[in-house]
C-alpha cells in the first residue's frame, strides 16, 4: 500500500514539473544518451534522445517534424534541429533568416522574426549527424540511406569528436560538431585514449573568428602537454586528454621553467616551423590593416594542428600534395582556382603513410568509383573522403557515388 502510495506521489511530482516547467534537478538526469537511442533504429523507425522530460527516454523520431516556437527554450528542438533566428508564425516562412522584423517584410508584411526550430544548412563539407539516423523526408532518401558508417551524435545531435570507420581493423578520425573532419587519427586499436579535444578545441576557436591559433595537438588530436599563446605571450601545462591546466600561467620567456617543458621534445622556441611562417604572416598582416592597408594577399600556406605542413603547398596558381615536411608527395596536383575547397590529398597523404592501397585521382584525392578484378570480372564501389567503402561491390563502371552516404 505504502508503494503504490510513493508511486502515485512521484507521478503527481512529475506533472507539476512539467505543467510548471520546473526545472528537473540533476539527480533525475539518466545515463541514457543519444547513441542509446539510434542504436534502436530499424529499416523504418528512428529513434532520438528526449531531454525535454526529467527522465530522458529515446522516443520515435517522427517522419514529418512540425517546427516550432522555440524563443523560451532555445535548447528544446528535437535532436537535429537547430533553433535559429527566421521569419514566421507560418512554417512555410520559417525558410527565411531574419534579425529583425524589417526582414521579413518582402515574403509577408505581416511576418515577425522569431525563434524556431529548423533543419541546420547543409553542404558537401558540413553534415548533421542526425541527418544519419533521421528518417524525415529531408533525409530518407540521403544520409539515412548510408550502408557502411553512420557517425555517433553527442545528446544534442551533433557530431562526437571521435568517428571511426572499418570496425576494429580500421581507423578512427577527429570530426567538428557539423561532421567536418580535423587534424587527428589512429588505428582503431591505438584509439582508446583518442578524445579529439585539443583539434575540436582549435575547430571551435576558428568558428568564433580566431584567425591565428598556436595551440598544439598530437597526432590522436589530443592536448601536448606544454601550450603557449604567442600572441599573448604566456605559456602552461595541461593533463593531455581534457587540456585541464596542471601548472601555472607563465610568460612565454619562462617556458623552459615549467614542468611540461622537455628541451629534447620542444627545443628552444614553442612554434615549429610551418606555424613560425604562418605566425610571421598574420603578425604583417595585421600591422598592414592596422596602418589602413585595405586588399592583403591571402595566405595559402597550410599548417596542421601539430605545427607541420599542411595537406598541400601553392605554387604559381598550383596546390600541390605535401608531406608534413612540405615536401611534394609524387605528382598529385590540382588548380587552386577550382580546386581549394575540395581537395584534401587525404589518398595522396595514406599512400605516402601506408603504401599502395585504393586508387588515388589526379589531385591526390581518393577516387571515388574504385575498381578491383575478380574472376568473373571487373568489380566496383565507391568510397568516402578517408578512403572507406560506402557500397557494396557494383557492376556499372559508370556508377555515380555521388548517391550513396
Amino acid at each position: 500500500m505504502i508503494d503504490l502510495i510513493v508511486q502515485i506521489l512521484l507521478v503527481i511530482l512529475l506533472c507539476v514539473v512539467a505543467t510548471l516547467q520546473i526545472s528537473c534537478p540533476a539527480t533525475l538526469v539518466t545515463s541514457l544518451h543519444q547513441k542509446n537511442c539510434t542504436d534502436m533504429a530499424t529499416s523504418e523507425t528512428a529513434y532520438y534522445l528526449n531531454r525535454t522530460l526529467c527522465i530522458p527516454k529515446c522516443d520515435i523520431y517522427p517522419k514529418e517534424v512540425t517546427t516550432g516556437d522555440c524563443s523560451t527554450d532555445p535548447d528544446g528542438c528535437i535532436a537535429g534541429y537547430i533553433c535559429a533566428q527566421r521569419c514566421g508564425p507560418a512554417s512555410s516562412l520559417n525558410v527565411y533568416s531574419c534579425s529583425v522584423d524589417l526582414d521579413c517584410y518582402d515574403y509577408n508584411p505581416r511576418a515577425k522574426c522569431g525563434r524556431y526550430c529548423v533543419l541546420p544548412e547543409i553542404d558537401d563539407n558540413a553534415v548533421t549527424c542526425m541527418a544519419y539516423h533521421s528518417n524525415i523526408v529531408a533525409y530518407i532518401d540521403k544520409w539515412w540511406t548510408a550502408k557502411k558508417f553512420k557517425p555517433v551524435c553527442d545528446d544534442y545531435g551533433d557530431w562526437e569528436p571521435k568517428q571511426c570507420k572499418g570496425g576494429i581493423a580500421g581507423r578512427c578520425f577527429c570530426y567538428s560538431t557539423t561532421g567536418i573532419r580535423l587534424f587527428g587519427q589512429a588505428l582503431y586499436s591505438e584509439s582508446v585514449n583518442m578524445t579529439c579535444a585539443c583539434s575540436r578545441k582549435i575547430s571551435d576557436l576558428t568558428a568564433s573568428g580566431r584567425t591565428y591559433i598556436s595551440l598544439h595537438c598530437d597526432s590522436k588530436g589530443n592536448y601536448e602537454t606544454l601550450q603557449c599563446d604567442t600572441e599573448k605571450n604566456f605559456c602552461w601545462c595541461v593533463e593531455y586528454l581534457t587540456g585541464s591546466l596542471t601548472a601555472p600561467v607563465v610568460p612565454l620567456s619562462a617556458m623552459n621553467k615549467l614542468p611540461c617543458y622537455t628541451e629534447a621534445k620542444v627545443g628552444s622556441q614553442y612554434l615549429r616551423q610551418c606555424e613560425s611562417k604562418k605566425f610571421a604572416t598574420a603578425m604583417i598582416t595585421k600591422k598592414l590593416k592596422y596602418h589602413g592597408v585595405v586588399s592583403v594577399a591571402p595566405d595559402t600556406l597550410l599548417c596542421d594542428a601539430d605545427g607541420s605542413y599542411g595537406a598541400y603547398m601553392v605554387d604559381s596558381g598550383i596546390a600541390y600534395c605535401t608531406w608534413r615536411d612540405n615536401t611534394k608527395i609524387q605528382a598529385w596536383q590540382a588548380n587552386i582556382g577550382t580546386m581549394t575547397e575540395k581537395l584534401n590529398c587525404n589518398c595522396a597523404r595514406d599512400y605516402h603513410l601506408y603504401g599502395s592501397g585504393l586508387s588515388c585521382d589526379s589531385t591526390g584525392n581518393y577516387l571515388k568509383l574504385q575498381q578491383i578484378i575478380e574472376n568473373d570480372g571487373n568489380k566496383y564501389f565507391c568510397v568516402d573522403d578517408d578512403g572507406f567503402t560506402k557500397t557494396d561491390m557494383l557492376d556499372d563502371p559508370l556508377t555515380n557515388c555521388s548517391r550513396f552516404y
